[in-house]
């Protein structure tokens, strides 16, 4: 069973796995949402994804957000043109993960912590198989990918805040400020100007009532903004 290859012996566990099918795909999916998930990356190109794989990634991060871990989202600016692939970019947004949209996106991927990936198994063939990756070494080559196409996407500051007043762009900058970032460091991880990070952070400090970094930090992690 693939997921086995998640729960066995370290040792026991290849660095490389093909994923035959969108099945197996899904099947994947569905068991990291039973695991101890602190952080995924998720880049949904309209192909090859299928129906069951797109609504196994909206569980997937509905479940993690829940449970508190940070969820960045990539998906394509032109949604309207695939009405079913524009539903589920809706409903993963509305799970409370952060979304940026790009003109293009050079390979799916679903990259959790720092120790595995599900990716293409050929990123030039529109097709479902993909490959279950394990290890730091090749996974961080797609975590660095996407964290390069996440800063040059762009932010969706402009959107409607949630339920707890904050934008998609402040509700990213708290959570890296909480992390112990300079605006610098935030900048880096964010693609924004540093300029715009120390008003994003200045407004919502103010907005709290907090006189420094580290209270705006601890203050936004009881009221369970972040």
């Amino acid at each position: 069973m693939l997921s086995q290859l998640l729960s066995g012996p370290e040792t026991a566990r290849p660095a490389l796995q093909p994923l035959i099918d969108s099945e197996a795909v899904v099947d994947l999916l569905d068991t990291l949402r039973r695991r101890p998930v602190r952080e995924l990356r998720l880049a949904l190109p309209r192909r090859p994804y299928e129906p069951r794989v797109r609504e196994q990634a909206a569980l997937l991060s509905a479940e993690l957000v829940r449970r508190g871990a940070r969820v960045r989202v990539l998906h394509l600016e032109d949604v309207s043109r695939d009405p079913a692939y524009a539903d589920d970019a809706r409903l993963i947004a509305a799970s409370g993960a952060w979304t940026r949209a790009v003109p293009h996106l050079p390979v799916w991927m679903a990259v959790a912590d720092r120790d595995f990936a599900i990716v293409p198994s050929d990123p030039g063939q529109e097709d479902a198989r993909g490959t279950l990756m394990r290890g730091r070494v090749l996974v961080g080559a797609y975590r660095e990918l996407f964290d390069q196409v996440w800063a040059r996407a762009e932010p969706a500051g402009t959107a409607a805040p949630g339920h707890d007043g904050l934008d998609e762009r402040e509700r990213e900058a708290l959570a890296l400020l909480a992390e112990g970032l300079t605006d610098e460091g935030i900048s880096r991880r964010t693609g924004l100007s540093v300029r715009t990070i120390r008003r994003t952070v200045a407004g919502v400090m103010t907005r709290m009532g907090a006189q420094s970094r580290f209270q705006a930090g601890v203050e936004a992690a009881r009221r369970r903004w972040i």
